[in-house]
């Protein structure tokens, strides 16, 4: 798959001794030990096509296409290409000087010893093979061009010059040992400095019966990024019937750990809830970010161990499915970087040898949350304050978490939290066995009160998953009981501490004895059977919570359909027994269908939905939603329905929203009409401002990780991949959705920019921080650019491949099939020069007026034409004219 899809030309050539400059201490140091220079002058090398002039039919004689019997020749210079090493692209731009060598008329890069390290060459491995190969080049510190296999035995080179990018191949013998999906983090993007503002804004309206309802919330996410730190606020201002009131939600501020892997927060955050019950603080945290590990290292997934008799191929299959695939040597051989796929299925791990015999192995797969791969750790640390609304004083709180993968089929885990005469304790173990993963762990709490004594208690929970991709079944089980009723979780004990205080009855706080839960997905036929439940025992009632939902979804060639029943009992955990609590319980049937009508990518889609409780009431409802023809951003909905119950009245209803969805942000509307006499109004408006070096730039929604796009003059060109997303009239745009840590791309379409804008490239790659604006550059070139039918002053033709010179002398274009010259540069009131031949015979001017603005367009481009003239009083005539 090809990363890159640009379209790149030849940066501007600077002195060579820059360009070693540039390419670090170790370069700079050897310009003055050995300058370079310009370098030799390439030897003569025959042509690599011969042209007969003979075919092409010209009244002018002969024509010269010389100049095409030379590929892409690349000329001495520094250029910024995109560099790939056996095929995996390495982030960070980085200027490459190029230089002439002896025996090749195109010049080759230039390398030093700290540039092939960020590539990936182990040097200890090189040097090894070099001090036992006396026909290798010993690598130093001093910089060389091109010939990299005199340096490092079976490299390759292959530099192309059209869409700049530069192939390195070398062998794996030579490089370090990194996992799938490494990114080195010297190449992590802290990104810019920034600010922004993210929002979400809707206001909803009822009318009825000459009353009005009307209720609107701000949702807000402001912050700023200085100098490695995230600093973020979150708050919702809710307006209803005229009362203001604003919540702050979150202040936290964040930055990286590299070395540890890890987050440190400060400020108000909730602890993950993995392990520990979370709680929400006000402090600081140190904690694990699996994400700074390489793609192939997150998760769980099993080392694969075997041995292999000669050179062998390593396939893993997973349900039928190559997963993975390699080539060993001889002897013992280990993968452990299998990408995590899910929480089931056994792998099937076949050994293929050099002479055809082969072995399968079964390597058992199945894995809770819990599990991590063998030596692995993960950890958590928090201190600080209890922020829950349910408390009403804020005890100190200390909690931490560890886990480690002890094996590869065995991971540990523990975790304690202490705060105010409070102290639990947590250990448990996950391993992955023949009949599924299993994680057991035990918890046990003490609390200490002035009024209540002491109530120690401990709580067992027991995690089971396992899919038998025979029967396509998948389970996702989970049982968790507390053992005895005075087991207290550190909210429920500072909940209680709180109520004690203000000489409240402590026995509400308590709840749940015993608790079960379902996760299980069946495929039947076409489609998935799923059940998602619970079951719920309460210390103070003897009836029982059940929850569930099972329901099917399947399609029929472009039908979509979906039946489920869901049932859902609604009380109070904490109602004592007898108390009059009422175990209300209800039943929904639910089903529904999608059916887009036509292949067209506008071609709306037809849906319907069906609703039936067991209290009688029911519903069905229709409705049309698709893009709007010629603008796939906007987008629209179109509904009507109609529900009856038993102690109501039946009514119908009609509604319509659309929402369209620009660079700037997205924008709803929606009206709805009831047969009761009720209408509905709604608004909403989402989007982002950030202030960045280059200015403002309105945005979409933000996500966690942003890229700031920077393309001048590209004003209107599109961003691959994200709807809506343009580049605004400063070439800035802001795009969501970077994965941290690991290489990203993105991509403009020119498509919608101006026909005078030229980018050299349109793909840019980065691996940015967590909660980053990373910056991507495009370089651009602006000039004008049009589409000229010449011909001499006879009428007859203009000889096929003649150049085209501005008055400086500079190549602007080259005559076409039919005479037409496609023209780009400075062209307004410029005289060009066409030339095919010696002295005045073999040449003709063309004069371009001085606007060119108003000229007519030709497909893309404007057009002109006119006779290309052979005399100055030609030329005079015709700028009389």
């Amino acid at each position: 798959m090809n990363l890159f899809r640009r379209t790149r030309h030849r940066l501007a050539r600077r002195p060579l001794a820059m360009a070693l400059a540039l390419l670090g201490p170790a370069a700079a140091k050897a310009v003055a030990l050995d300058p370079l220079g310009p370098g030799p002058e390439p030897e003569p090398v025959g042509p690599q096509a011969v042209f007969n002039a003979d075919f092409i039919h010209s009244a002018n004689g002969a024509i010269d296409l010389s100049r095409f019997e030379r590929g892409n020749v690349t000329l001495p210079g520094i250029y910024r290409p995109d560099v790939l090493v056996n095929e995996r692209p390495i982030p960070g731009s980085r200027d490459i000087a190029f230089r002439q060598v002896a025996n090749s008329e195109s010049a080759q890069p230039c390398f030093d010893r700290a540039m092939l390290v960020r590539f990936g060459l182990d040097t200890e491995k090189l040097a090894n093979r070099t001090a036992s190969d006396g026909t290798v080049a010993p690598l130093d510190d001093k910089p060389f061009c091109g010939n990299l296999s005199a340096y490092v035995p079976g490299a390759t080179l292959d530099f192309d010059n059209s869409e700049q990018v530069l192939r390195i191949t070398l062998p794996q013998a030579f490089l370090v040992s990194r996992a799938r999906g490494y990114v080195s983090p010297e190449f992590w993007d802290q990104g810019e400095q920034a600010a922004m503002l993210n929002y979400n804004v809707n206001t909803f309206q009822v009318r009825r019966e000459g009353r009005r309802s009307t209720d609107t919330f701000v949702n807000l996410n402001a912050g700023a990024n200085l100098g490695g730190w995230r600093l973020r606020h979150t708050g919702v201002l809710s307006m209803a019937d005229g009362s203001r009131h604003w919540r702050n939600n979150q202040v936290f501020a964040q930055h990286d750990i590299t070395d540890a892997r890890a987050q440190l927060t400060v400020g108000e955050a909730n602890t993950s809830g993995e392990i520990l019950d979370t709680v929400r603080l006000r402090g600081v945290g140190i904690v694990s970010d699996q994400r700074m590990l390489p793609a192939s290292q997150r998760g769980y997934a099993p080392v694969i161990r075997g041995v292999a008799e000669s050179n062998a191929q390593v396939t893993v299959r997973q349900n039928g499915y190559v997963i993975h695939s390699t080539t060993v040597a001889p002897g013992a051989f280990e993968i452990d970087d299998l990408y995590p796929t899910g929480y089931g299925s056994d792998l099937e791990v076949t050994i293929t040898e050099a002479d055809g015999r082969t072995k399968r192995i079964v390597v058992p797969y199945t894995a809770v949350p819990q599990m991590l791969r063998e030596g692995t750790t993960r950890f958590a640390l928090w201190a600080g304050q209890v922020d829950e609304d349910s408390v009403a004083e804020t005890p100190f709180v200390f909690q931490g978490t560890v886990q480690h993968g002890v094996s590869n089929s065995t991971t540990l885990y523990a975790g304690a939290t202490a705060s105010n005469s409070y102290t639990s304790g947590l250990l448990g173990a996950a391993v992955n066995l023949p009949f599924g993963a299993v994680a057991l762990d035990v918890t046990s709490s003490r609390a200490a009160f002035r009024r209540d004594g002491v109530r120690r208690g401990v709580s067992t929970r027991v995690r089971w998953s396992r899919t038998l991709s025979s029967t396509g079944t998948n389970f996702g089980l989970a049982s968790q009981r507390f053992s005895t009723r005075d087991y207290l979780g550190v909210v429920d004990a500072a909940a209680l501490r709180s109520r004690l205080r203000r000489g409240l009855p402590g026995e509400a706080i308590g709840g749940e004895r015993s608790r079960f839960d379902a996760n299980i997905g069946q495929a039947i036929g076409a489609g998935q059977l799923s059940l998602v439940g619970s079951l719920v025992d309460y210390w103070d009632s003897r009836s029982r919570g059940v929850d569930y939902t099972l329901g099917y979804n399947s399609s029929w060639r472009s039908l979509s359909y979906n039946l489920s029943v869901q049932r859902s009992r609604l009380g109070d955990v904490f109602a004592r027994a007898g108390n009059g609590r009422r175990n209300l319980t209800d039943t929904t049937v639910y089903a529904s269908f999608s059916l887009p009508l036509g292949s067209a990518p506008a071609a709306p889609n037809l849906g319907a939905t069906y609703t039936r409780n067991d209290s009688g009431d029911a519903s069905l409802q229709a409705r049309l939603n698709g893009r709007m023809a010629g603008n796939e951003d906007l987008m629209y909905t179109l509904a009507a329905g109609r529900s009856e119950g038993r102690h109501r009245p039946s009514s119908t209803s009609a509604n319509a929203s659309a929402v369209y969805r620009s660079y700037a942000g997205s924008y709803r509307a929606s009206v709805g009409r009831g047969s009761q006499g009720s209408t509905q109004y709604g608004l909403g408006a989402t989007g982002a401002v950030v202030a960045h070096r280059d200015g403002v730039t309105l945005a979409q929604e933000l996500g966690e990780t942003n890229a700031i796009i920077h393309a001048p003059g590209a004003a209107g060109a599109r961003i691959e991949s994200h709807a809506g997303a343009r580049l605004d009239r400063h070439g800035n745009a802001v795009v969501r959705g970077l994965l941290p840590y690991q290489l990203n791309t993105v991509s403009i379409d020119p498509r919608g920019a101006s026909h005078d804008v030229e980018l050299e490239s349109t793909s840019e790659s980065i691996a940015p921080r967590a909660g980053s604006f990373a910056r991507l550059d495009y370089r651009t070139t602006v000039a004008q650019s049009m589409l000229i039918h010449a011909t001499k002053p006879d009428g007859s033709p203009l000889p096929f491949g003649a150049s085209v010179f501005d008055d400086t002398g500079q190549a602007v274009g080259v005559v076409g099939q039919g005479s037409k010259i496609f023209a780009r540069g400075a062209l307004s009131g410029k005289r060009l020069t066409v030339n095919w031949g010696e002295g005045e015979a073999g040449s003709c001017r063309i004069v371009i007026p001085e606007s060119i603005d108003g000229l007519k367009t030709h497909g893309m481009h404007r057009s002109m034409q006119t006779p290309c003239t052979t005399s100055e009083d030609g030329i005079a005539m015709r700028k009389a004219a």
